[in-house]
């Protein structure tokens, strides 16, 4: 890492109250694994990320996941629990890894809210017909189901998050074949995700290399260079 980079991202997390819950935060992989599952199943999951963390084992995303190519498990200390680990205390760092182009946005100097969150591009509602049939009736029932689907504003910019398109970051917000809402990991002050895109090509800027939740208001606490 670009020794410039490293002192702003240290500068920020010591002087940002909400980061100084990273002191009691755990990072324990030793290598990468290749997951073939998208962002609903059970890895990302917080009894996965448990697992994954005990095994020392961070993500690298399958090729169709909405902008997010790494995933490293954290685990936070509960002092208030005689520091004991486990599935609750689970969160994770999210990471976006671009090459640069000239159309990707390498140069702007902070990421747009949309570019972080993600924008709602359509809603439709699929109509399922399911017949129940019992002693007592037999009859049609029409459920209305959402699905819902999350973007990026600009068509040329390449270094995003789209957070929000993420089932274990946003459970409420995207459709899945998985309906149990005590699965999902639960960011707090104290228990944070943190969130990177990163442009690996090359640029001659020597300032705002890294530059933090400028311009985003309602994310879950996510950080971003």
């Amino acid at each position: 890492m670009n020794k410039n980079v490293f002192e702003q991202l240290e500068a920020h997390f010591n002087a940002t109250k909400k980061w100084r819950s990273l002191d009691n935060a755990y990072v324990n992989f030793t290598h990468w694994t290749l997951v073939r599952g998208d962002h609903a199943s059970v890895p990302y999951q917080k009894e996965g990320f448990y697992l994954s963390w005990l095994r020392h084992n961070a993500y690298i995303c399958q090729t169709n996941f909405p902008s997010v190519d790494l995933v490293i498990p954290i685990a936070f200390r509960n002092p208030s629990e005689d520091d004991v680990i486990g599935p609750e205390s689970m969160s994770c760092i999210v990471i976006s890894i671009k090459n640069c182009d000239g159309t990707e946005g390498y140069q702007m100097e902070f990421l747009p809210k949309e570019a972080v969150e993600g924008v709602i591009a359509d809603v439709e509602r699929q109509q399922k017909k399911r017949k129940i049939i019992n002693e007592a009736e037999a009859g049609d029932y029409i459920k209305d189901e959402p699905k819902t689907k999350y973007t990026h504003c600009d068509p040329n910019l390449n270094v995003r998050l789209t957070l929000h398109a993420l089932k274990f970051i946003n459970p409420d917000g995207v459709a899945s074949a998985t309906g149990n809402d005590e699965c999902w990991i639960n960011p707090s002050e104290d228990k944070p995700y943190v969130a990177f895109a990163m442009s690996m090509g090359e640029t001659e800027r020597e300032k705002n290399l890294f530059v933090a939740e400028k311009d985003v208001r309602s994310c879950t606490f996510p950080s971003y260079c």
